[in-house]
């Protein structure tokens, strides 16, 4: 395919995205594909309220039926399986006796919850209303920016109503290029594991699908650098001899231009968002960000700080910042130095991992000082064992160090836990519920979501005895009712026993009186604890 600079791209984020800062992916394309010349459109269907509160009626009605969903963080856990719900029931044609018994298995994730046919049917005219939306949605915006190419991202909890949009675009203009893009549909999805190619033979709608670091890719793409190929990725360009020079594959993120949220209504998110780098320096047996990103990479300080100064200028002066990366750690402390030292009044939420810096209390209170004001980290386990499982290369009491310092400083420390890691064994889960209460004071956030295999086993970095094959999760006779597989352990860590945890894990946290905020009102709630507890909040 050969574009014209002058043809109009639009990218889309579809629902449901946690609409909590503008989308990096969208933003940055833009950015980049702006200075190359292209005119480029981007919309957040996640700042409609509408689509968010048929979700969460999607989740009350399941409660409602399924009471024990009250103890399985649905906030956290709900979206996986309510996107599986939306793909069958999009790409399903008929609502057969087979197709119910399917959307059963998808919904009974805990092995408590048997939906009966009124119930699926119930569900199903929500999902009914949410695609309705979104085809009147797509249809605007084609009408408003006539667009000769449309993008969306490719995410699990996106991906139903991203297939709906770009199936609504070629009815309107087949001429229309229709392009998936993201880091895929599943945990872990490889360009390589079928999900990929089966998505290109099945959705005909869709005219390439790009897996990874997008902007020279797309680019490429636009540029007709890929004759007929519909999967591309970076590597399709650094194996491609045909392209003379030969491209520097991997980008500099410093070249990438200062983002801009225009077309977005900056005004409707909490935070306002950049990122300082791409990739992560340590490597988690679970976390697949050092695969998808190929290799660490950053900004220098200046830029982050320049482009958060320029952003909060330009969109209604918000000064609180969600640090888009994989971990902060690299910038924490240049970035609370160059605030200081600028006088300049910007905060910032972020993921950080528990390291040596954080274990020293001046460090951390410079860090708060410098604007930080909530660290997301994950704590995972505490079990050491499972630590060692997982290769945090981190001690137990090291975190409850760390919580400490942050907590004391005023930091809010929203920790993310994992049920079911492969070879978790019952005793080790219970050390997870006595760090949890024995540091409850100093945790302002306790979000616990259950491990999710993908279709590639883990690879640890040295032999742990246990065993990570998976296998595919739902059975064989409903492969013709699914676009895409999904996958679980193949001999321990099953779905029930992790929300078995999972349950666990709630009660105890609601005991302690530990929040999970997700809406405008636990977080004003959180925050008051926060503030009772002793832990100053700016």
């Amino acid at each position: 395919m050969k574009t014209k600079k002058n043809n109009k791209i639009l990218l889309i984020m579809p629902p449901f995205w946690d609409p909590i800062c503008p989308p990096q992916g969208i933003v940055s394309l833009k950015a980049y594909l702006d200075n190359r010349g292209y005119e480029v459109h981007i919309v957040d269907l996640n700042t409609d309220g509408n689509l968010f509160k048929l979700q969460q009626k999607h989740f009350e009605l399941a409660t409602s039926n399924f009471p024990q969903w009250k103890f399985l963080n649905i906030p956290r856990n709900g979206p996986r399986y309510f996107a599986r719900h939306q793909l069958v029931w999009f790409y399903s044609l008929q609502r057969t006796s087979k197709y119910k018994e399917l959307i059963r298995h998808i919904l009974n994730f805990d092995g408590k919850s048997i939906c009966s046919d009124q119930m699926i049917d119930q569900l199903d005219s929500i999902i009914n209303q949410i695609f309705n939306i979104v085809a009147v949605k797509t249809q605007e915006l084609m009408e408003l920016v006539n667009p000769d190419i449309v993008g969306c991202t490719m995410l699990e909890s996106t991906f139903p109503s991203a297939l709906a949009i770009l199936k609504k675009v070629k009815e309107i203009n087949p001429k229309t290029v229709t392009v998936l893009g993201g880091p895929g549909i599943v945990t872990g999805n490889m360009v390589d594991d079928g999900n990929l190619q089966r998505i290109s033979e099945k959705c005909d709608w869709i005219d390439a699908i790009i897996y990874g670091e997008g902007e020279r890719v797309l680019e490429g793409y636009l540029e007709g650098s890929f004759g007929d190929r519909k999967i591309l990725t970076i590597q399709d360009l650094e194996n491609d001899t045909s392209l003379k020079p030969a491209p520097h594959v991997l980008l500099d993120i410093k070249d990438i231009p200062m983002p801009t949220y225009d077309g977005l209504p900056a005004i409707k998110y909490l935070w306002l968002s950049v990122f300082s780098s791409r990739g992560c320096p340590f490597k988690c047996t679970f976390c697949y960000e050092k695969d998808y990103w190929v290799r660490f990479r950053k900004k220098t300080v200046e830029q982050v700080i320049n482009e958060m100064k320029a952003l909060s200028a330009r969109y209604g002066k918000n000064k609180l910042f969600y640090l888009c990366d994989s971990l902060a750690n690299h910038i924490a402390t240049p970035l609370s130095k160059a605030i200081l030292s600028k006088k300049e009044k910007l905060r910032w939420d972020c993921y950080m991992r528990i390291t040596t810096e954080c274990l020293d209390e001046e460090k951390v209170k410079l860090w708060a000082r410098g604007g930080m004001e909530r660290a997301r980290i994950g704590v995972e386990s505490g079990s050491p064992r499972v630590l060692g499982l997982m290769n945090k290369d981190i001690s137990t009491e090291q975190i409850t160090t760390g919580l400490s310092n942050f907590a004391g400083s005023g930091i809010c420390t929203s920790t993310l836990w994992i049920a079911g890691f492969p070879g978790e064994r019952e005793e080790d889960f219970r050390e997870s519920l006595r760090f949890l209460e024995e540091n409850s004071r100093n945790i302002y956030q306790a979000d616990i979501w259950e491990f999710i295999s993908s279709p590639k086993k883990l690879s640890p970095s040295e032999d742990t005895g246990v065993d990570f094959a998976t296998k595919p999760l739902y059975p064989e006779e409903f492969d013709d009712l699914l676009l895409i597989k999904y996958y679980d352990q193949e001999s321990e860590g099953l779905a029930p026993e992790r929300f078995d945890k999972i349950s666990q894990f709630e009660e105890l946290r609601m005991k302690l009186g530990v929040p999970n905020p997700y809406t405008l009102k636990e977080l004003l709630e959180a925050n008051k604890r926060w503030v009772k507890l002793g832990h100053k909040k700016r």
